[in-house]
């Protein structure tokens, strides 16, 4: 019998809420998002765990690095289903008719009919079903077109540009953890546009919390010592935890031995489609391995844990232009004081070097002109707010602390900080905490601001502003404000979006790391669409699809290019066509059976029902009429379920239609595949693999589409065979 423990004491604590009367709903908030990293139990077909990336091109199995490009000879990835091989050969039969091989003349208009393909060269004069498939398979099998090679001869306002938010976050908003890990994944699969909030080191916020003006003053938290306090937390622990672990992790070893993923976990995050999307390595300890002395990057106000701003810059320095040579705007949001702001200024020309650009190039005078994409490979810009000016204060006037002269002086996004601090939960810790960062401003130094060379942060007030005619500016606004912008005041902003930079953020609400239909903004000339990466839903899907082996910058439309002086409008632009889309599912194969959920742990690839539900992305009419009567368009169809995860629909396939669609623009508008499980018993469908394709690279007839998984990585042989019919009429 074991002898009774003394029960030991509880240690004497702090609240970190003070005496605030919303304390109680500000825990329950936090304890609602909070989540806890572990790793799943895999059950069935799932995907490999991903070896640590490193400093050199993404592996062909991340989201930016699909190719759409036809291969100029066999494809070693040739495998496919039964059902897919017989669908095929029922073609084949159709096609030769009562000959016993397929003629040449017949093969051509096949291809040219029916694939919409002309450069297929055929020398033979009969071909055998094999031959077929050779052939087939080569030339004409991927759904995406491959693309033309990119225009850079363009001002850099001309190019939607893919965008990240928050980009050093790899889980929600509030209580996750800041890495450099997340650049070098962005980055790799595709991102151009980063975003890095920096804070004063914690020695610094140590050297000034010292100084009280009072022996009873109150200490509390503030939005630069809760990252530290965060971090404190965390490693309390997994101090705690590990050691726990250690003691139970000893014994089971001479049991079992360990799973190759037990040392790996999936980051937390809640989503609206699927689990997290970052596929970082979680380490052993999160100790700091940044020193105090130097700022970091965190999200300040939440319980976030940071990382070093240096870490950072090494980390995008590394992986920036490995295999891709197209320029990367780093988007600052400065909270540190003047002393900080010189240092980052010194890391980032340490780390960067000559990739920075820090000065104009000769030419191209941005007080006139931006330069063009093409002058500025391989080059980094840095996105802030320019010093204030100095104000030269008459001997006679007393002596005033250096504070922004106005708000257009503050600095980084202090209208992304507004829309959070209205939407977000943020961390009050007591009465006497410092306010809220709404009311926060700090003063750009001269030498941080003077890297604002051609993308300078400038602080929206209106379209009609001098500043909004200045040709480096960018306005960063919430996502609401555009969409406002967009109803009451649409040719003033989409002629400003024609020459001038605009980005949008998601609204503070999304502290669950959300994300906003993208391709709206898009159609408003919005550039920069920043977006949560974090967080795989529809959104991010329709990224994806966006900027599909663009390296992450994709030229407009041409009625939205600087160069076009006629269209003021949307309609103007792009004044859109009537589509009719029919897409005929036959089978699938090598569906994933892990989903993003973690619910459901009876799922095998017998077992799974996969169904196939497909979307239309395009510019919604809100009221037409035809006729003296309301018009309803269909934009969602789905197939019936299907058994196993190679599923098969029979000969006829599933067919889903979507005709007479109106306003169609095929450069901003999509087609979203979804595979989903019908046989949960969890009310809702499972997210077991996507697709999203943009309609002016879906190509016509017999076509393979490769699948995602709920982690945002290309399932290996994943594919839907299916048939494509796409019109337009008139």
């Amino acid at each position: 019998r074991r002898s009774r423990r003394e029960k030991p004491q509880r240690t004497p604590t702090m609240s970190i809420f003070g005496n605030n009367i919303h304390s109680l709903g500000d825990l329950a908030n936090l304890i609602g998002i909070t989540t806890v990293a572990s790793p799943r139990q895999a059950h069935g077909w799932q995907k490999q765990p991903q070896p640590q990336q490193k400093p050199k091109a993404p592996a062909t199995d991340e989201c930016s690095s699909r190719s759409s490009a036809q291969p100029a000879g066999p494809n070693p990835e040739f495998h496919l289903s039964v059902a897919m091989h017989e669908a095929l050969s029922r073609i084949f039969d159709e096609l030769r008719g009562a000959d016993a091989l397929l003629t040449r003349a017949k093969f051509a208009e096949f291809l040219q009919n029916v694939q919409g393909e002309t450069k297929v060269d055929l020398s033979k004069d009969n071909y055998a079903l094999g031959e077929f498939l050779y052939i087939w398979h080569t030339w004409s099998s991927e759904a995406i077109a491959p693309l033309p090679e990119k225009d850079l001869s363009k001002p850099l306002t001309n190019y939607f540009i893919n965008s990240s938010h928050n980009t050093y976050l790899v889980g929600n908003q509030l209580a996750s953890r800041s890495s450099p890990e997340a650049y070098r994944n962005v980055l790799l699969r595709g991102c151009r546009c980063i975003e890095i909030d920096v804070w004063n080191g914690d020695a610094v916020v140590s050297t000034s919390r010292s100084r009280s003006p009072k022996a009873d003053h109150k200490r509390g938290l503030s939005g630069e010592s809760l990252p530290n306090a965060a971090t404190t937390v965390r490693e309390a622990i997994e101090d705690w935890s590990g050691n726990r672990s250690r003691s139970a992790s000893a014994s089971s070893r001479r049991e079992t031995e360990p799973s190759p993923r037990s040392s790996t976990h999936q980051l937390p995050l809640e989503t609206r489609e699927s689990g997290d999307r970052l596929d970082v390595s979680k380490p052993a300890r999160t100790r700091q391995s940044f020193p105090k002395s130097e700022p970091i990057v965190t999200h300040g106000w939440t319980l976030t844990t940071p990382c070093g701003f240096r870490e950072v810059c090494k980390a995008v320095r590394e992986v920036a232009f490995v295999d891709n040579d197209l320029p990367i705007i780093v988007s600052l949001e400065v909270h540190a004081d003047p002393d900080q702001q010189e240092l980052m200024v010194l890391i980032m020309k340490e780390e960067w070097g000559e990739m920075l650009v820090d000065k104009p190039f000769e030419g191209c005078d941005p007080r006139f002109q931006l330069p063009k994409l093409s002058e500025l490979r391989n080059k980094i810009l840095v996105k802030v707010k320019k010093a204030p000016a100095k104000i030269v204060v008459p001997p006679s006037t007393i002596d005033l602390p250096a504070i922004c002269a106005n708000d257009e002086d503050a600095s980084g996004s202090e209208d992304e900080e507004a829309s959070q601090g209205s939407g977000a939960f943020l961390l009050s810790t007591s009465s006497s905490a410092p306010p809220q960062p709404k009311s926060s401003k700090v003063a750009i130094c001269e030498s941080l601001g003077s890297l604002a060379v051609y993308t300078r942060s400038q602080h929206y007030k209106s379209l009609a502003t001098k500043e909004a005619k200045i040709p480096p500016h960018i306005f960063s606004i919430s996502e609401n404000r555009i969409l406002e912008l967009h109803q009451k005041q649409h040719r003033d902003m989409f002629t400003h979006n024609k020459g001038y930079f605009m980005r949008a953020f998601p609204a503070g609400r999304r502290i669950d790391s959300s994300n906003p239909d993208p391709s709206r903004f898009w159609r408003g000339g919005v550039q920069m669409v920043a977006m949560n990466w974090q967080n795989l839903d529809e959104g991010m899907m329709l990224n994806e699809g966006m900027f599909a082996d663009e390296k992450g910058w994709v030229l407009k439309p041409e009625g939205y290019q600087s160069s076009n002086k006629s269209a003021e409008t949307q309609s103007e632009a792009t004044p859109g066509r009537t589509m009719n889309l029919r897409i005929t599912v036959f089978a699938g194969q090598r569906i994933p059976v892990q989903a993003g959920d973690a619910a459901d742990h009876n799922r095998s690839a017998s077992t799974i029902r996969p169904l196939i539900k497909v979307e239309l992305h395009v510019d919604k009419p809100d009221d037409v009429e035809r006729d003296g009567q309301m018009q309803e368009y269909n934009y969602k169809g789905r197939t019936r379920s299907s058994k196993t995860d190679h599923p098969d629909f029979g000969p006829s396939g599933s067919t889903l239609e979507f005709l007479n669609t109106p306003r169609v623009v095929e450069e901003l508008s999509f087609v979203r595949f979804k595979i989903e499980d019908d046989s949960s018993k969890l009310g809702s469908s499972p997210l077991l693999a996507w697709a999203c394709i943009r309609l002016d690279r879906l190509r016509p007839g017999y076509r393979l589409i490769r699948l995602m998984d709920s982690t945002c990585h290309a399932v290996p042989g994943g594919k839907l065979f299916v048939k494509i019919d796409k019109t337009f009429v008139g």
